[in-house]
């Protein structure tokens, strides 16, 4: 019994003999992008490839209409299919005044693996691109917008943010959204950012959306407008008082 009471006090202090974990190298910052820092600049005009073999100049590529650009690894096997599949689901209803853009920053992804990654997601728009970078492109492309990742050994995998990145027809950095499932609401906000004083067919809409919703840089994603709701309320408080005051039988006074 002395012995039993001894060996649960070694595993409750230490964890079973010779099966310590071994220490995680990883690095939480890289899940988020110094924001103040990239917002505003501008990508290189890197080039990329996509499943046909067709290369591209990223500038030219994105030139006329807004750009969701995610970066992922076409290998990988948990967040970045999760968050491709997740953007694909909430762009469906959108118009296609737009374009997304997936790329690799696997060096060592190539056209069949991104086909492979690719016909997991079942049909996909003909505004979306699949595309894979030489390492110059890649190291290029995610120094200009913050995006830091490296290869844990350990776990066999990469650790990288999981976001996207809003570009604007001339290839400026508008938003970044964080998470594995962004919604349509927060796309449409962010495309119509990026889309800046160009005018649409659903401008109307954008802009309702812009104004009732602002970006919070704590969550990464968009809220309601406090100003604008509390505005509304106080609205509609004065409108329904003044339609009681006018609406409100009258009784006559007896002299």
């Amino acid at each position: 019994m002395l012995a039993l009471a001894l060996l649960l006090l070694w595993v409750c202090a230490f964890g079973m003999p010779g099966m310590r974990e071994v220490p995680s190298y990883f690095d939480a910052s890289v899940m988020r992008i110094d924001e103040d820092k990239y917002l505003g600049a501008y990508v290189p005009d890197v080039t990329f490839t996509d499943e046909g073999g067709k290369k591209h100049r990223l500038l030219d590529f994105v030139k006329g209409k807004p750009t969701a650009l995610i970066l992922a690894y076409y290998t990988c096997n948990s967040a970045c299919p999760i968050l491709v599949k997740g953007a694909l689901d909430a762009t469906k209803n959108l118009n296609e005044d737009f374009r997304v853009l997936v790329l690799s920053f696997d060096k060592e992804d190539t056209l069949d693996s991104l086909k492979a990654f690719k016909l997991k997601l079942g049909n996909v728009p003909k505004n979306w691109t699949f595309g894979v970078m030489k390492e110059e492109d890649i190291k290029k492309l995610t120094s200009s917008i913050g995006y830091r990742f490296f290869y844990s050994h350990r776990d066999r995998v990469f650790v990288h943010p999981n976001v996207i990145t809003f570009l604007s027809p001339e290839g400026e950095v508008v938003r970044y959204l964080y998470g594995i499932s962004p919604k349509e609401r927060d796309l449409r906000i962010a495309f119509a950012e990026a889309r800046g004083s160009k005018i649409t067919k659903n401008s109307f809409v954008d802009l309702a959306f812009l104004v009732c919703y602002r970006y919070d840089p704590n969550t990464g994603k968009y809220g309601l407008n406090p100003t604008v709701f509390f505005g509304l309320a106080g609205f509609g408080l004065v409108s329904l008082t003044l339609a009681y005051a006018f609406l409100k039988p009258r009784r006559e006074v007896k002299t």
